[in-house]
């Protein structure tokens, strides 16, 4: 529907359509630490040809930009309308809203800014942590798991 509604649908027989980029980006998401190439085998997102099973990673930038943002756009907007306060009735406690605080440590890139900013960890010894670190805290919907 978010395709066809921007106009990006799959007209021609590919053997990576619109649809499985559309999966491709969102699992690119979830496993950011693997490559195109194995996201897509892994997730099977092509589509079977005798002839020449492959594609080529050219081929899956080429069909990334082809799909732009639009179609995405579309797809959050309409999953969007599941975390509107209308469809949150019945999940709170006692007329109030449910919400968990967690926090973490994240390391930054060492350069002189980030460890002018950021700082970095100090040990009881007087050594200094080898790269700058974040501390954040997130305020996270517990109806939604969305972060606040």
């Amino acid at each position: 529907m978010a395709l066809a509604s921007s106009g990006k649908a799959s007209i021609r027989k590919r053997k990576l359509p619109a649809e499985q980029v559309v999966w491709l980006v969102i699992a690119l998401s979830l496993y950011r630490h693997q490559s195109m190439p194995e996201v897509v085998a892994h997730l099977d997102l092509v589509l079977p040809d005798e002839v020449n099973p492959d594609i080529a990673k050219s081929a899956l930038t080429q069909a990334r930009q082809r799909l732009g943002q639009a179609p995405l756009a579309q797809l959050f907007a309409m999953s969007a309308t599941c975390w509107d306060e209308r469809h949150q009735v019945g999940r709170g406690w006692r007329g109030l809203a449910r919400y968990a605080v967690d926090g973490s440590t994240l390391r930054v890139a060492d350069s002189v800014e980030n460890r002018a900013h950021f700082g970095a960890q100090a040990y009881a010894s007087g050594a200094v942590a080898s790269y700058p670190q974040l501390r954040l805290l997130t305020l996270t919907a517990l109806a939604t798991h969305l972060v606040a």
